[in-house]
Formats: C-alpha cells, sequence, structure tokens
C-alpha cells in the first residue's frame, strides 16, 4: 500500500519539471493590460493634440477614457488572478506600485485641472516612468524598463517644447512604455499558451 502512494524517481522527476514548467508559463502576463492603458494614452494624447485646432467642446472630455477604462482595467485584473489561481509576493509588490500610481495620477489630474496647469506633459511623463520602469526593474524585463527610461527622457525633453507639441512626447512615452511592451507580452503569452495546450 505504501508503494501505491509513493513516487518513483521519474515520476517525482516529471512532476517537479511540470510544476516548474506551470510555475514559468504563469508567470507571462497576458499584455492587455500593457496595450489597454498604452491605446488610451495615445489616443488621448493625439485626439488632444488635434483639439488644439479643431476647438470640439466633445474633445475637450476625451481624458474621461481614463476613468472609463479602469472598469475594463479591474475586470482584466481579476480574470488574470483567477487565471494564476495564486498570487506570489512580487505580485503584490507590483500591484501596490501600480496601485499608487493610479493615485498619484488622480491626484495630479484634480490639482492640474484644478489650477489649469500648461505645461503638465513633464509631470504625467514623470509619472509613467516610475510604475513602467519599477515592474520592468522587478521582473527583469528589458522593454519596460526602456519605456521607463524613455517617459523620464521624454519627461525632460517635454520641458523645453510647447504645447501641444509635447502631447506627442506623451503619445510616444505610451508607446515605450506600454504599447510596445504590451503587444510583446501578448506575443509570449499567447507561444506559452500554445504551448501548454
Amino acid at each position: 500500500m505504501d508503494q501505491d502512494k509513493s513516487l518513483t524517481e521519474a515520476q517525482s522527476l516529471e512532476l517537479i519539471t511540470s510544476m516548474i514548467s506551470r510555475a514559468k508559463n504563469d508567470y507571462y502576463d497576458s499584455g492587455i493590460s500593457a496595450l489597454l492603458w498604452g491605446s488610451i494614452i495615445i489616443f488621448c494624447s493625439l485626439a488632444t493634440y488635434a483639439n488644439h485646432w479643431l476647438k470640439w467642446t466633445a474633445l475637450g472630455y476625451i481624458w474621461f477614457l481614463t476613468v472609463a477604462a479602469v472598469v475594463p482595467q479591474i475586470i482584466i485584473s481579476i480574470r488574470e488572478g483567477k487565471r494564476r489561481g495564486y498570487k506570489s509576493h512580487e505580485s503584490h509588490m507590483i500591484g501596490g506600485i501600480w496601485l499608487s500610481y493610479a493615485i498619484a495620477i488622480f491626484l495630479f489630474s484634480y490639482v492640474d485641472y484644478a489650477l489649469n496647469i500648461s505645461q503638465d506633459a513633464p509631470i504625467y511623463l514623470t509619472l509613467f516612468g516610475i510604475p513602467t520602469f519599477a515592474t520592468g526593474y522587478g521582473r527583469r524585463y528589458m522593454p519596460m524598463i526602456v519605456g521607463g527610461l524613455a517617459c523620464w527622457v521624454f519627461a525632460v525633453l517635454a520641458l523645453f517644447i510647447p504645447y501641444p507639441n509635447a502631447l506627442f512626447l506623451m503619445a510616444a512615452g505610451a508607446l515605450l512604455a506600454w504599447f510596445i511592451p504590451g503587444l510583446l507580452l501578448r506575443r509570449c503569452y499567447l507561444k506559452a499558451k500554445r504551448q501548454n495546450v
């Protein structure tokens, strides 16, 4: 009876290998969140740039899309959490960084609106870079490290580029920090998913 319950050396090795493979493949983020936020920030930045000349009242509220995007982000986070089935210490820390970022962006957006700050791109780009760089650094994911660094370089450049042209730097920051890394993450995620099916 004890022999029925014990694993052979080959079975133990196979079990360990499958668990390592599953954990390695669970590491891959689906990339959907990065694609969502990259797309929205790029779109809002370019629409705001266009509205500088169009002066359409409706486009003045385009940034409220970021508030609306919180709902799909919550759904994505819940689904990805269920898919993984566990949450590592690293995931908790990175989640805390992104939650802090969201609160800081919300607070600065309120201050920006209340004080009507005209040159806000450097501050937003600086904020964009913090969680992006921290996530890339923590997960050793070079595209996000590069994206975070690019946001900080663009923040400095935005100090010397007048509004509305600085909006192109915000769009470029979102492209390098989120959209391109999101595409790369999505490709890795789908590849890992195909290998496991």
